[in-house]
């Protein structure tokens, strides 16, 4: 069954070509592939390859669950690429996007702590540009040096793709009233009562706690160290949180490896030097 799903999604998929007039892509906008009924967007700076590489990889993220893609499209989700020497701000869709303020719940414990230092003293290009080399939600961007796993990315060891479109599915799952979305709060709250993840990203928001919860079921996430455990595979997750292991399997089946993925099972995911203790957000 899931391998006739994922024939079906990839069979949406297109070649590279320039955006179709349907979509009414901004001039910024010089290329396109679809997958799944979504349009993945770039300037003419991105390489093919980053493009493709983000097409297999949403098909494989909704091979089990089709209908999380019938909710996307219906959502009008898209997907755009930033060439490494493009930024956030640059995307169209994002040029008037202004820094969080200080009671941003997305912000992180540390993020708030040092506002002024980190977020207040910086214009909001400049925070953006600095914070992010993707974004998830309707409008899902990506960077082409993260995609291809280049030693240049700012979060070499990991792909954070992974991160952002886990963000979108949460998104569409929230859309359509699904019941998962509910239980993915409950095992966030239980993990935040029991001390789970403690000083970690993932305990920012539930959204977080997903979105590093996928990058650690697709075994592409830079090593976790918390509660004296190293955290850095598929299993690692079961045995230290099987509440959220449960809820990701009911999106993802049994699918553990994205096939574009440059980090699966990579020994890049690990720090050099001497094993970290922690690796919580020190402030």
């Amino acid at each position: 069954m899931l391998l006739l799903a994922l024939a079906a999604l990839t069979a949406q998929a297109s070649p590279v070509t320039a955006p179709p007039p349907t979509l009414r892509a901004d001039p910024f906008y010089a290329k396109h592939v679809a997958v799944a009924g979504l349009p993945i967007l770039s300037s003419a700076k991105v390489p093919d390859t980053a493009l493709i590489a983000a097409q297999s990889i949403v098909a494989e993220m909704l091979e089990h669950r089709p209908d999380i893609a019938r909710t996307m499209q219906a959502m009008g989700v898209r997907v755009a690429v930033m060439a490494q020497d493009e930024s956030t701000t640059d995307l169209p869709e994002q040029r008037g996007w202004t820094r969080p303020a200080r009671d941003d719940p997305r912000l992180t414990r540390c993020e708030r702590k040092h506002y002024d230092a980190r977020i207040g003293r910086l214009t909001d290009r400049q925070y953006w540009n600095w914070r992010a080399r993707g974004m998830g939600g309707v409008f899902t961007s990506a960077a082409a040096e993260d995609l291809l796993g280049q030693r240049t990315s700012r979060y070499y060891g990991e792909t954070t793709f992974v991160h952002e479109f886990a963000h979108t599915i949460h998104h569409a799952l929230r859309h359509a009233g699904d019941p998962l979305a509910g239980r993915i709060e409950q095992a966030y709250r239980a993990a935040l009562a029991a001390g789970r993840w403690r000083g970690e990203y993932a305990m920012t928001t539930a959204d977080e706690y997903w979105a590093v919860g996928t990058q650690l079921w697709f075994n592409s996430k830079r090593l976790v160290v918390v509660d004296g455990r190293r955290i850095l595979s598929h299993q690692g997750l079961a045995a230290y949180d099987p509440a959220l292991y449960a809820v990701l399997g009911t999106v993802y089946g049994d699918r553990h490896r994205l096939s574009a993925d440059p980090f699966y099972l990579s020994p890049a995911r690990i720090p050099a030097g001497p094993p970290p203790v922690s690796t919580a957000e020190v402030c």
